[in-house]
């Protein structure tokens, strides 16, 4: 008799990171394209000081297009390791430039995102229904010494779940259509203003540590 194949595999933390590269590397969904931009705008609002937030809405058009042009591409040089607490693993997802590679190791990590594996392996998983919003702080934190880095990496936390509504009723094909652009892209700004709400508050909990 052939033997069945071995459908209850683990998944590893490692093997996830390998999936979520190959997926953003070839991202038919264009997700990271939506994330990127509402990434920038937030990275470039938390550099502000609070003198130059309050002038805001008296500067131009062209002067606030000068502003964000001078924050750099998110998702282009970043590199996060996912530090699996109960194997005592670290891998790493390192942006550069167009490419996305996943390592066994890790070296000079700008954001360190540490959890259990299970739960992490679960935040790399487009089926699984857990919320990074909701587990952050509880069952995971997020560690780096540059808020705009962390801003990045918790973009990274949004792919999943905003792939998960694309799969849920977007045909790849559609994705020029008005209608499904204004989902994907409200469903992003979303995610990300959420999750950064949530960094923020946690961070207000448990202290500004962020030595990595």
């Amino acid at each position: 008799m052939i033997p069945l194949p071995n459908t209850s595999k683990r998944k590893t933390l490692l093997s996830s990171l390998k999936a979520i590269a190959l997926e953003m590397n070839h991202d038919q969904f264009m997700i990271l394209e939506y994330l990127g931009p509402i990434v920038d705008g937030v990275r470039a609002a938390l550099s502000l000081t609070v003198d130059k937030a309050k002038m805001l809405n008296t500067i131009s058009d062209s002067e606030f297009e000068e502003y964000m042009d001078s924050t750099e591409q998110s998702f282009s040089d970043l590199t996060i390791c996912f530090n699996s607490l109960d194997f005592e693993q670290t891998h790493s997802l390192v942006f550069d430039s167009s490419q996305i590679f996943a390592y066994e190791e890790c070296v000079e990590p700008d954001v360190v995102i540490s959890g259990n594996e299970r739960l992490l392996v679960s935040l790399l998983d487009a089926d699984s229904d857990i919320s990074p919003i909701d587990e952050m702080g509880r069952g995971f934190k997020v560690l780096g010494n540059d808020n705009s880095n962390v801003v990045e990496a918790l973009g990274v936390l949004c792919y999943k779940p905003l792939l998960r509504i694309a799969r849920s009723g977007i045909d790849p094909s559609s994705l020029l259509s008005e209608d499904a652009d204004s989902i994907v892209l409200a469903s992003a700004s979303d995610f990300v203003s959420k999750i950064v709400r949530k960094w923020i508050d946690t961070q207000l909990v448990v202290g500004p540590d962020s030595e990595i």
